[in-house]
């Protein structure tokens, strides 16, 4: 299969391979890497849900751009799915949302703000714009621009890199799901609950986690799918693609940066308070 600019589907791959599969976030992600080790502490717990509650929340607004802007109406419809079930629609196992019910509570972000309950963290702050970092920030205008895009090739691109990030290595043996982002956040929360102790109600619950874990690679082969179809027509701009998943990836690698400082941070000044010292005294 050629595309109209002469270049095989397996010439493409390896671009695609090089510049979207082999990008740190993806294959090097030092957080979640830190994070599955269960060493964090409350502290950092906090700002991690902090954090991810308001990517939760503010990806609607890039997922509706994504409606918005698909570039067919076939990636229409499983955006609208994708959007229906962030808002409390329930999903089927085909990855659609037809015929199901809505419940409010059942919303990603009500979801994630009774997760953290045990943190006994404010539930109208979990996913407000002001409880967002600066590289949190950042990332979400990342996603806007690029799943967002009202080019439905930029959006296509990135729809692939950010999917491919979430499904990689499920479905492919315990040692490539360990590397998963998802799989090291169970892990970490594992740990943490684990270290700490913590059963029953005390214990942070992983439902959230192992809902999406379980649901990715559904998501990733749509996604491969659609890139299959859409390399074989006239207009498909393979350049277009790559750049855009490569700006989403980066998007996404910020948003982790961003907390893996703010956890380094957090140790420096761990010692301290254990000592009985303020911070802001140095």
């Amino acid at each position: 299969m050629n595309n109209s600019r002469g270049q095989s589907f397996e010439e493409f791959w390896g671009e695609v391979q090089n510049e979207i599969h082999s990008h740190p976030v993806i294959v090097h992600n030092p957080y979640c890497q830190w994070f599955k080790k269960g060493e964090a502490v409350e502290e950092q717990l906090i700002d991690l849900f902090e954090q991810f509650a308001v990517f939760s929340k503010w990806f609607l607004l890039a997922q509706l751009m994504r409606v918005l802007n698909a570039s067919d109406l076939e990636a229409e419809a499983h955006a609208r799915y994708i959007l229906a079930n962030e808002l409390g629609v329930r999903i089927n196992s085909d990855g659609s949302t037809e015929n199901q019910p809505f419940k409010t509570q059942w919303a990603h972000i009500n979801w994630l703000r009774d997760t953290a309950r045990p943190l006994n963290l404010d539930p109208e702050r979990l996913g407000s714009w002001d409880s967002a970092s600066s590289s949190t920030r950042a990332f979400i205008r990342g996603l806007e621009e690029t799943y967002g895009n009202k080019d439905g090739e930029v959006g296509r691109g990135a729809s692939y890199a950010i999917e491919t990030w979430a499904a990689w290595g499920i479905g492919q043996g315990e040692a490539a799901e360990s590397n998963n982002f998802w799989k090291e956040l169970i892990t970490g929360i594992e740990g943490y609950n684990k270290k700490n102790k913590l059963a029953g109600d005390s214990a942070i619950p992983l439902k959230f986690f192992l809902f999406h874990f379980n649901s990715e690679k559904g998501h990733g082969d749509n996604v491969l799918d659609e890139l299959k179809e859409s390399f074989s027509k006239p207009e498909f701009d393979g350049k277009k693609f790559i750049e855009a998943g490569g700006k989403a990836l980066n998007a996404i690698y910020t948003f982790w940066a961003g907390l893996d400082q703010s956890r380094k941070d957090m140790k420096n000044v761990q010692p301290l308070r254990e000592a009985g010292m303020h911070p802001s005294a140095f």
